[in-house]
């Protein structure tokens, strides 16, 4: 039982081993003579090989040299493959990460659920706090609601402006027959005649 134990341990990690190695590595499951008795058992059976350096004894799996160059080539093919698809998926993995992240840097730049309701109910509360602040103002001065007032003299506004147009219309129209006859400039006529041109 203890030698099937080290013979799968050494074929799943392929590499040379000393026999401390093997009882760190199975967590002490197998004491050290035991795992001893194993690799001398497995070199004997020729499934390990034995190589001495100094006092230290180091053990690695027998490699099968009993394959042949197609099978081996299409082993590599199929791990190629296999890695071609890894990475593939790794690169769709890392971009979806980018992507989650730019997400995520756009919700922590953007206020919380919680600081919106906190920001709304204080705007909420200064509106309250100016309206009543205005009514008050309003009851002090005896004001009224100054709306309509405005609208009013908007409206009057509006008449004026549309009378001036027109008359300006008509002086333009005499002073140019005027020009039609008159000897000197536009200047000159208008300073004879006492006018100012302005803008409106």
């Amino acid at each position: 039982m203890s030698k099937e134990i080290v013979l799968k341990f050494m074929k799943t990690q392929n590499r040379p081993f000393s026999t401390n190695d093997v009882v760190l590595n199975l967590r002490n499951e197998l004491g050290k003579s035991v795992v001893q008795k194993a690799f001398d058992q497995l070199v004997h059976e020729g499934k390990l090989v034995e190589k001495v350096y100094g006092k230290q004894k180091v053990y690695c799996t027998a490699q099968e040299s009993n394959r042949n160059t197609d099978e081996l080539l299409r082993i590599d093919r199929e791990l190629q493959s296999h890695a071609g698809e890894v990475e593939s998926k790794q690169q769709l993995l890392e971009k979806e990460v980018r992507t989650m992240e730019a997400s995520l840097a756009g919700l922590k730049s953007s206020i919380t659920l919680e600081e919106a309701q906190k920001q709304k109910l204080e705007r909420n509360n200064k509106v309250d706090h100016l309206s009543r602040k205005l009514s008050e103002l309003m009851e002090v001065s005896g004001s009224e609601d100054l709306t309509e007032s405005k609208r009013k003299i908007e409206n009057a506004l509006g008449v004026r402006k549309r009378e001036y147009s027109k008359r300006k219309r008509i002086v333009t129209e005499i002073l140019d027959c005027i020009r039609e006859n008159y000897p000197g400039s536009k200047t000159e006529l208008y300073e004879e005649i006492g006018i100012v041109e302005k803008v409106v």
